[in-house]
């Protein structure tokens, strides 16, 4: 008898010992929850930088295809107008709008201008982050062109050099050629950056990459550049812009004749 209780007093001694407490429970399910939102949040984070390479790509496949047309044509740059300019006239053509412009989906606006030939894949002129639409269909266009580069530009401010040719880009690693544009100004397919001391900018950058954007310049780099105050891109609402962010824009759009 004695030592069956001493058995069965061993086995209940195992059984607590094995057991979980509630405490134990939930102190458990607190690590698998913590260790599920690293995971979703690292998942995020390299679904945004994945995008954000493929837009980099995009425009060193843009620059490429810009320098391309340069080539040909003796350093003359491609056509930067606005949408009066013909389609097959232009760097790219059409007006973007969240009205009724057809515009918005027809690839043609791609497909007929200058750039196409060099690299015919429409998807490089739009941002993967870009989910602007028109009637539940996706912008074909998220980039557009420095105003103060390319033929049929013009002087926004007096005073500051228009670059027609490659030969007036007097440092072409400081000078950009396309912007990620903000989905609710973007427009036609050229970037105004008015060089006013006390000017707000005229069209407004995009920023889809954590609160940044790719920029392509002249040389054929692109460089990311993270914006101190306009908040992500999120719909078409315009961010506020102001300050730093206005003055280093100006810095690579232009400069002084």
């Amino acid at each position: 008898m004695s030592g069956a209780k001493v058995k069965c007093g061993v086995s209940r001694s195992q059984g607590q010992d094995a057991a979980f407490s509630r405490v134990d429970l939930l102190a458990m399910l607190t690590v698998l929850t913590l260790l599920a939102l690293m995971q979703f949040s690292a998942l995020a984070h390299t679904k945004g930088n994945s995008h954000r390479a493929l837009c980099a790509d995009n425009l060193r496949r843009l620059a490429l295809s810009w320098l391309m047309y340069g080539d040909d044509n003796c350093g003359r740059l491609a056509p930067n107008g606005s949408d009066a300019f013909p389609i097959t006239n232009n760097w790219v053509a059409g007006w973007l709008d969240f009205a009724s412009r057809t515009d918005n989906t027809n690839v043609a606006m791609i497909t007929g201008a200058k750039l196409y030939p060099y690299n015919k894949a429409v998807e490089i002129y739009r941002c993967p982050d870009d989910l602007s639409a028109y009637r539940g269909q996706l912008r074909i266009r998220s980039y557009s062109m420095n105003g103060w580069v390319g033929d049929g530009t013009s002087e926004w401010t007096s005073g500051f050099q228009i670059m027609t040719n490659r030969s007036r880009i007097r440092q072409p690693d400081q000078t950009f050629v396309f912007i990620e544009e903000h989905p609710a100004s973007i427009n036609d397919g050229l970037f105004v950056v008015d060089m006013s001391a006390s000017a707000s900018l005229v069209d407004d950058p995009a920023s889809y990459h954590y609160s940044g954007a790719n920029l392509g310049f002249a040389d054929g780099s692109v460089v990311y550049h993270q914006w101190l105050n306009i908040p992500a891109t999120i719909g078409p609402i315009f961010p506020p812009i102001r300050g730093p962010d206005v003055t280093w824009l100006k810095s690579v759009s232009t400069c002084r004749k």
